[in-house]
């Protein structure tokens, strides 16, 4: 993880900040069966945003920008290990295609199955064991070989910090990933609806574009739809 945001330090990221009404979406989590998290439904809903925007699936590998053809995600997810709590990562599938209850349940067996240092196989499994410096070095030189870039995981991602915070706010990331959507806390926050201002449920969320990949008009393209898709919860659809 370190490594990764060491790597970050070298993007050129472009944040947009968002607040979301999300009364339709806390109604519809409220009544799912099998039940479903906010970082599932956020996951699944940045899978179907991502696929109507293929251009933001992509990374940048040395002077050539590679593009996915599948919509895999990354999350991160707090897990116990040998007595305390340590980040691990996540990649969920074809998340364009997976239901939020699906979702869900991937992120709870990330977090209480096995790690993901106890998952690692080939040439990642080779890397991480060697000292840092040669470590960074290599993923460096690796990283700009299309091919070997392709197994670095996936290049969109959501952390979440609202569950551990009840205040409201956007983080702004140090971002590994060429898209990563940062959630925060739900608050009752002043809304405007039919014309009168009443309280509602209102969820900031960060959007970071590495601007290396993704121009400013497919940015803002990507950023309306994904806030479509998560005030209309129609990853539920």
């Amino acid at each position: 993880m370190l490594d990764r945001l060491a790597g970050a330090s070298r993007r050129f990221p472009v944040h947009a900040l968002m607040e979301l009404d999300v009364t339709e979406p806390s109604a519809r989590l409220a009544d799912a069966e099998p039940p479903v998290t906010w970082t599932g439904f956020i996951l699944a809903t940045l899978g179907r945003a991502v696929a109507r925007h293929p251009e933001v699936n992509a990374r940048k590998a040395g002077n050539r920008i590679l593009f996915f053809d599948r919509v895999d995600l990354g999350a991160t997810v707090e897990r116990q290990w040998q007595g305390r709590a340590v980040l691990d990562v996540v990649t969920i599938p074809d998340a364009d295609q997976a239901s939020c209850a699906e979702i869900s349940a991937l992120l709870h067996e990330a977090k209480y199955g096995p790690g993901a240092s106890e998952r690692l196989r080939g040439v990642t499994a080779w890397i991480v064991r060697l000292p840092g410096p040669l470590r960074r070095g290599a993923i460096r030189a690796v990283a700009r070989r299309p091919r070997v870039a392709a197994t670095f995981g996936p290049a969109v991602g959501v952390t979440s910090i609202g569950m551990f915070s009840g205040g409201w706010g956007w983080a702004i990331p140090l971002a590994p990933l060429t898209v990563i959507a940062t959630v925060g806390a739900i608050v009752q926050r002043p809304v405007v609806h039919d014309g009168r201002i009443v309280a509602g449920p209102m969820l900031p969320i960060t959007l970071t574009f590495d601007h290396a990949v993704i121009d400013g008009a497919p940015a803002a393209r990507f950023t309306e739809t994904f806030r479509m898709l998560v005030e209309t919860a129609a990853a539920f659809d």
